[in-house]
């Protein structure tokens, strides 16, 4: 589980809820049955030949660990918070979605290059520039009535994010502000997915396919 840590700014009834949801976070998932299928698929990844086959096994298997988690999250359908802020995807990820709606991303304007890294705390520093290059608010180009467009096609970070409090409270944006939200905790695949494909650039899903 993951949240922020600058609330000064935010209304007082989110500041108040935090706390609460923090643990109520915490005890769902000790409550929660790990599903077996995605050590399964993370295997399958780590055998697949190429970048985009195995970003695809890391996706199926973000689905899978996220399963037991939505019967315990405040996600409904209808809610598209997640659309609304900087979700960051691989070119290889950006590719796949491509393929399946037929168009061609875009050469990113801000993008992290991986190969030019060469610690944790670039990695640290090149993510946060490039989430501050994005306000939160805009929505992604593949929000369409409220949904999602590409659902079977989303990224990895997408499947990830389930808000595991029991209700929407914190995901109400506050102008100016990033609202910490008890999401599932996507650390270890969001690490395997790096090395997955170690040569790809990073940008926001907006950077890949602005609008036409």
């Amino acid at each position: 589980m993951t949240v922020g840590v600058a609330i000064s700014n935010l209304p007082q009834q989110q500041r108040e809820r935090l706390p609460l949801a923090t643990q109520r976070a915490r005890d769902k998932l000790a409550s929660l049955t790990v599903d077996a299928s995605a050590g399964s698929l993370i295997r399958a990844s780590q055998k697949a030949r190429t970048a985009a086959q195995r970003v695809v096994w890391l996706q199926r298997a973000a689905s899978a660990r996220a399963k037991p988690m939505e019967a315990v999250s405040a996600c409904r359908n209808g809610c598209s918070h997640c659309c609304h802020i900087p979700v960051t995807i691989s070119r290889t990820e950006a590719e796949l979605i491509g393929t399946a709606v037929r168009r061609s991303p875009a050469r990113p304007a801000h993008a992290i290059e991986l190969a030019k890294l060469r610690t944790p705390e670039d990695l640290h520093d090149a993510q946060a520039a490039l989430q501050a290059a994005t306000p939160v608010g805009e929505p992604c180009p593949f929000l369409a009535d409220g949904a999602c467009s590409i659902y079977a096609h989303r990224p990895l970070a997408c499947r990830m994010l389930l808000n595991l409090d029991d209700d929407d409270l914190l995901c109400r944006l506050v102008p100016g502000e990033s609202v910490p939200v008890p999401y599932a905790d996507a650390t270890t695949l969001k690490a395997l997915s790096l090395m997955a494909q170690p040569n790809a650039a990073f940008a926001d899903i907006r950077e890949f396919f602005p609008p036409s």
